[in-house]
């Protein structure tokens, strides 16, 4: 089945739906932009920070918040516009968990069955949209990317090659995003992630925090991958 673009007359409703569009879904086309499948988005330093965005967006939402002791659980209602982070909300209505471990715990599966349900929800909301088309094959998650239009989000990479203190929090959240899953080196030159790189660490204080959060989520998640994958492998010999 081909998703084909509803071409150049675009009305204004759907003109608007480009300008609400989350911190997960802009990270999202970021990626695809550079990949030719949707598998490429479930990969390694890709899913995890598929997932940490997820959590991001939804602390911004106040649907999730920090309790006492550092560990995620559910705030308030889970808006429309963040749908897709359903499975997540409803781990976290079970059981408040550590950031690293909601990152781990729905990423790292033997089948890796959530991540790619989290992948075909996302995808199927931005098809909606009209900002991406695929041609299905067996199923969307093996699907062919015929489109990505990266134009809607134009406008957060030209603030993610030039971040500063005028920039707006998701504009720095994406920008780490892109460059702790890698996806920044295929969207930027030498020199402009070098300068990003440089302009992450001289951030506004107030959104240190945020930082080092996503990246101490993201390297704790990583790490807890490799050591299962050891420990796997161990068991097998």
């Amino acid at each position: 089945m081909l998703y084909t673009l509803k071409g150049p007359e675009y009305c204004a409703k759907e003109r608007r739906l480009y300008m609400n569009l989350t911190t997960t879904e802009k990270y999202t086309i970021a990626v695809l932009g550079t990949q030719g499948k949707l598998s490429g988005l479930q990969r390694r330093e890709r899913g995890l920070c598929l997932v940490a965005s997820c959590v991001w967006d939804m602390i911004q939402a106040n649907a999730v918040t920090a309790d006492e002791k550092g560990k995620l659980m559910v705030f308030g209602p889970l808006p429309e516009p963040l749908s897709y982070c359903a499975p997540v909300y409803e781990m976290l209505a079970k059981k408040p968990r550590r950031p690293e471990r909601v990152v781990l715990d729905y990423r790292n599966t033997l089948t890796g069955k959530r991540i790619k349900a989290l992948t075909e929800t996302i995808a199927d909301n931005l098809i909606d949209k009209s900002v991406l088309v695929v041609e299905r094959q067996s199923s969307l998650r093996k699907a062919k990317l015929c489109h990505v239009d990266t134009t809607v989000i134009a406008q957060d990479i030209a603030a993610v090659k030039h971040i500063d203190e005028t920039v707006p929090q998701e504009q720095i959240m994406l920008a780490v995003l892109l460059l702790e899953s890698k996806a920044a080196k295929k969207l930027l030159s030498k020199k402009e992630l070098s300068c990003l790189k440089k302009a992450l660490k001289q951030a506004n204080s107030d959104f240190g925090h945020y930082i080092r959060h996503i990246k101490n989520m993201i390297l704790a998640a990583e790490i807890a991958i490799l050591v299962s994958i050891a420990a796997a492998a161990s068991q097998a010999i």
